[in-house]
């Protein structure tokens, strides 16, 4: 019986000093310089935001409801290429918009931009390479307009989130795809991809401070 309570709290100190040893590699997350607010004011809706170094980024999804461009959701039928189920509501209250990169572009509020592919590794940079946690990017999925299979608004979220980079990528002849940066679920980090500028993503907003 001694010998086995020995066994118990012998592999009990081995545990915790390999779960000690793992949390002293894991990369401290660094805290925002500051943090605050943003009311747009053309629909009245309040963004946070977080300052790292001399750029500000949002912490929430746009929501504008942009009316150049393609955005989903749209919170009314269209039929017959789409169907409003009641997701759309759903959608937007917990992502926000999806918008095509026309209409990410229009719904950038004064003041903000869309990031670069060069702030987005900026961002990288400052917060190694954690970007989901530093500005909380969300798995919102994304929405395809050309397949049938992506007609649901709530795609993939949950698995993935897409988010636009305002640069085009310029290896396309045609100038029809864009960067973004992709999330998932199971993994740390993000990917950079180029993906089709018809596609709708989400969308976030960074300005700078000098």
């Amino acid at each position: 019986m001694k010998y086995i309570f020995k066994l118990i709290v012998a592999l009990a100190i081995v545990t915790a000093s390999i779960t000690s040893c793992s949390d002293d590699n894991k990369p401290v997350m660094p805290k925002p310089d500051a943090t605050g607010t943003f009311l747009d004011q053309r629909d009245g809706v309040t963004y946070n935001w977080v300052r790292y170094g001399d750029q500000e980024w949002m912490t929430d999804n746009v929501r504008f409801k942009a009316t150049k461009g393609v955005f989903r959701p749209d919170l009314t039928p269209i039929s017959p290429a789409y169907y409003d189920d009641g997701s759309n509501q759903k959608y937007y209250n917990n992502y926000g918009g999806l918008y095509d990169f026309t209409a990410a572009t229009v719904a950038v509020p004064d003041g903000w931009r869309l990031p670069t592919d060069e702030d987005w590794n900026k961002l990288a940079n400052s917060v190694d390479s954690n970007l989901a946690e530093a500005i909380n990017l969300k798995l919102g999925g994304y929405f395809n307009i050309e397949s049938y299979y992506t007609r649901s608004i709530d795609f993939y979220t949950g698995v993935y989130g897409f988010y636009w980079t305002a640069t085009t990528d310029e290896t396309k002849s045609d100038s029809s795809y864009a960067f973004c940066r992709k999330i998932v679920y199971n993994k740390e980090g993000y990917e950079q991809e180029s993906i089709v500028k018809t596609n709708l993503l989400n969308v976030r907003c960074v300005r700078d401070t000098k």
